[in-house]
């Protein structure tokens, strides 16, 4: 196409161009038409080899409104995660400054009746830890016009909502199964029972191993299996009626939660690893953790939109974020329980 010059435009132009620069003489001993000339012929020379398009200004999304709808909730309210410490303050460039805390000193009864030596030192040092943030990346989805999408709040939390719920599944399955007794041994608690066994008894056998070790009972959680579940239905109508219908109900003082994707253990109460085929032997577990004793947290959220990709004439986009969730002690892991 012909590029062509306008003269009303050039005479609009000069007209602009001169009354800053008349403003701009009375800084500067410069003559203000010089100045305006000046002007004119470089925003001439600059639209008509480059001329300034809609396209130019509408390259890519306002990622910062995309992005502000995300963070807004980036985990349910409701979800068993919440049941944890929320470390996301002490994220620092997507990593995690973690402390793990030490040993107790020792106590002595009358040291000195005994003794003319001072005192042992015992170390009791935090174990300081350094970890990177995990990333949770969706698949990309296509799309018909982000554009138009970003101007809609519906269609834009329509998009944003499929893969924000993608990435909290994937996370509260990821998050069970890393928050689920890997041991049975003095600190935590995994209990194996057979196919009449009570749930309800099971439950209060665990209780009794925490109380055990002092533990206050307020911060300890329990998250049901629906098999689980429904044997205790069998067990006690009205406790499953409670449980059920009640938020921040209890069973043997351990918060009720209830969730599909639990991990898996071997007839033998091994944790299978994650990933793993389960075979027509292995159990689905409840899993009991404190509150104390594990955390969240939250870094950096991204948004990748591909705008008017020329292989599929749509726009393409796909969401990243940083998170970790984990347990405390992550070197000796205290004070959990799978019941099978």
């Amino acid at each position: 196409m012909k590029k062509r010059l306008s003269l009303a435009a050039l005479a609009i132009n000069f007209i602009m161009a001169f009354a800053i620069s008349f403003v701009l003489s009375n800084f500067f001993e410069i003559n203000p038409f010089a100045i305006a000339l000046g002007i004119v012929a470089i925003h001439t020379a600059v639209t008509y080899f480059k001329p300034i398009s809609k396209s130019v200004l509408q390259e890519g999304l306002q990622t910062e409104v995309w992005i502000a709808d995300i963070i807004e909730q980036p985990l349910p309210d409701t979800s068993f995660i919440m049941q944890s410490q929320n470390l996301s303050a002490y994220v620092n460039n997507n990593t995690l400054h973690l402390a793990e805390a030490g040993v107790d000193p020792d106590v002595h009864l009358n040291y000195f009746t005994a003794n003319t030596d001072e005192l042992p030192i015992q170390s009791i040092d935090d174990i300081p830890h350094e970890v990177v943030l995990q990333i949770w990346s969706t698949s990309q989805t296509r799309h018909n016009n982000l554009l138009e999408a970003e101007l809609s709040y519906d269609k834009r939390a329509s998009v944003l909502n499929r893969h924000r719920n993608a990435l909290a599944k994937n996370m509260a399955q990821r998050t069970a199964f890393a928050w689920a007794a890997s041991t049975n041994d003095e600190f935590n608690k995994i209990l194996n029972l057979g196919a009449n066994d009570s749930v309800i008894d099971g439950l209060f056998d665990v209780q009794a191993f925490m109380r055990d070790h002092d533990l206050d009972m307020a911060n300890m959680n329990v998250l049901l299996t629906a098999d689980h579940a429904a044997r205790i239905r069998k067990e006690d109508k009205k406790l499953y009626k409670e449980i059920s219908s009640e938020k921040g109900a209890t069973i043997a003082d351990f918060k009720v939660f209830f969730y599909s994707k639990t991990p898996y253990y071997t007839a033998a109460g091994v944790k299978k690893p994650w990933g793993s085929t389960i075979e027509a032997t292995d159990k689905k577990a409840s899993i009991i953790w404190s509150s104390e004793e594990v955390f969240r947290c939250t870094g950096s959220v991204e948004i990748y939109p591909t705008l008017k990709h020329s292989g599929w004439q749509a726009d393409l986009f796909s969401m990243g974020q940083r998170a970790l969730n984990g347990k405390i002690r992550s070197n000796s892991p205290k004070y959990f329980g799978a019941i099978l």
